[in-house]
């Protein structure tokens, strides 16, 4: 039967132990709800389950299958060609593989906090006139072509995970050694809505600029371990979806047990009267019988 709570001990925070943080659980709490992620990681309460994005990963796997090409090649892929990046090629790395990996390994950083912090890079890029490395991550999505102009794209706010994802990756990188740019991309592959349906779809591909920020995560990190050895419950976030489905269907619920009961009440008296009818009936049947 499902109750509701994480298996894994492992998932749950334990003072006395490592505890991992990914990225997505960084931004959870910068970004998102310090409710919902305090229960999660502290008393292991499962969130609502979200549907796989399986498009997007088959479109993420083509772009890293086109620039693993040019990594190979050590040459510019076309894209960087394109915006003018000509001192600019894919990384080669012994541990490319094992950076994309989010669930398994990543690129990790051991905090004194005791935090593991991990994360799943898209790719790697290098500036061979700086030998500083770049942090690129792919986004397939279906945008107007105006929302991709970076001053507009940047502006949207779901598009601040994407900040925080390119700041923390750059974060674990240099905390491994390496010299990271400010300047991020999202490599973009924006899908035409514009065409009828062939057993393919089109895609335009672009490059978006940001200048990533890693000032926040230490207060962050600091902020996330005074949460988990809290015994006190954070406010919830105003715009939480999974906070205000409890609520409201704790509202709900409340009237719940009145109607039982109130429709348990009337269902008793029915039969009660249709019993008392029937035997009303038996007797009168009776008392005839006798007379006659």
């Amino acid at each position: 039967m499902i109750n509701g709570l994480k298996v894994r001990k492992g998932s749950t925070y334990n003072k006395n132990q490592i505890f991992r943080i990914s990225r997505s659980r960084f931004s959870a709490f910068y970004l998102r709800c310090k409710l919902c992620f305090y229960l999660e990681y502290k008393y292991g309460l499962k969130p609502i389950p979200v549907m796989p994005y399986a498009l997007n990963n088959a479109v993420d796997q083509n772009l890293k299958l086109s620039f693993d090409i040019c990594r190979e090649q050590k040459i510019p892929h076309k894209i960087m060609m394109d915006e003018g990046l000509k001192n600019i090629i894919p990384y080669q790395h012994k541990d490319l593989e094992k950076w994309r990996e989010p669930l398994r390994q990543g690129i990790q950083y051991l905090h004194p906090k005791n935090f593991l912090l991990t994360g799943g890079i898209d790719d790697v890029w290098i500036d061979l006139t700086t030998n500083e490395l770049i942090i690129v991550d792919y986004k397939a999505q279906a945008k107007r072509i105006e929302d991709l102009k970076p001053e507009n794209y940047w502006s949207i706010p779901s598009h601040e995970d994407y900040k925080v994802q390119l700041s923390f990756y750059r974060y674990l990188f240099e905390k491994n050694g390496f010299p990271v740019k400010q300047k991020a991309y999202i490599v973009h592959a924006n899908a035409n809505k514009n065409i009828p349906f062939e057993n393919s779809l089109g895609f335009y591909v672009s490059l978006i600029p940001y200048e990533t920020n890693v000032k926040f995560i230490e207060p962050t990190l600091t902020a996330i371990k005074d949460c988990l050895d809290s015994d006190i419950f954070p406010e919830p976030h105003e715009n939480c979806h999974q906070c205000a489905n409890y609520l409201s269907r704790k509202e709900i619920l409340k009237e719940l047990p009145l109607k039982i009961n109130k429709r348990s009440f009337f269902v008793t008296i029915k039969e009660t009267l249709k019993l008392l009818v029937s035997k009303i009936i038996n007797f009168f049947s009776k008392y005839k019988k006798n007379i006659t």
